[in-house]
């Protein structure tokens, strides 16, 4: 697999599935301060999508990470908890970046998910049914666009379903693979982390405490 983003995202597929599971990177600044930073970018970027009547200004604020870079977000928000607007708002966009960085296999691994699952996560997350890697991919910006112009607790809710069927499907390949066991055993640890995280603060949203 490719392990750089198109540009200007810059961090490796490695780096960022390892952020699902909370150690993103370490930087140097006051906690304090970093999570006043935090909070005040995100609600701003929360608010103007919200505020202003534009898909264009919608469709823009999706592919913020495409044109700032994924890092960019990463410095702002990566330390927040999950159940604030920014570690929530974090976790939407990092889901989209790592799994619209290959589609085709992300749609498979999901698919696989979904077929593993006895849940209705393909309904939650608002697959289309048959599922292509272009249709995963436009699912995805759905999911983040849902998030501005939306209910912030359904794009949640939606994301937690997505992460918890890419977590079912490697699992079930790591059965398969003895070589890639421990790959793919990881990636679905950290996949079902991530699903945990959004469902909880999908549920804090539900409840108007997520700030």
């Amino acid at each position: 697999m490719n392990q750089n983003f198109h540009r200007p995202v810059r961090m490796t597929t490695e780096r960022l599935e390892a952020s699902l599971s909370g150690d993103p990177a370490d930087f140097v600044i006051d906690p304090a301060e970093a999570s006043a930073i935090a909070h005040h970018t995100a609600r701003a970027l929360l608010a103007r999508g919200r505020d202003f009547d534009s898909d264009e200004l919608v469709q823009r604020l999706v592919a913020f990470a495409d044109e700032h870079g994924l890092d960019t977000l990463a410095e702002l928000w990566a330390r927040s908890s999950p159940t604030s607007l920014p570690g929530a708002l974090w976790r939407l966009y990092l889901v989209r970046a790592i799994l619209q960085h290959n589609p085709e296999d992300a749609s498979e691994l999901f698919q696989r998910g979904i077929d593993e699952l006895s849940t209705i996560d393909q309904v939650v997350a608002g697959a289309p049914n048959p599922l292509s890697a272009e249709g995963f991919s436009g699912l995805l910006d759905d999911i983040l666009h849902g998030a501005f112009v939306g209910e912030l607790s359904e794009a949640l809710s939606r994301a937690a379903a997505v992460a918890r069927a890419v977590s079912a499907g490697a699992i079930s390949l790591a059965w398969l693979s003895e070589k890639q066991a421990h790959y793919l055993t990881g990636r679905s640890l950290n996949w079902s982390v991530i699903a945990g995280e959004l469902a909880q603060a999908a549920s804090v949203a539900r409840s108007g405490k997520l700030d």
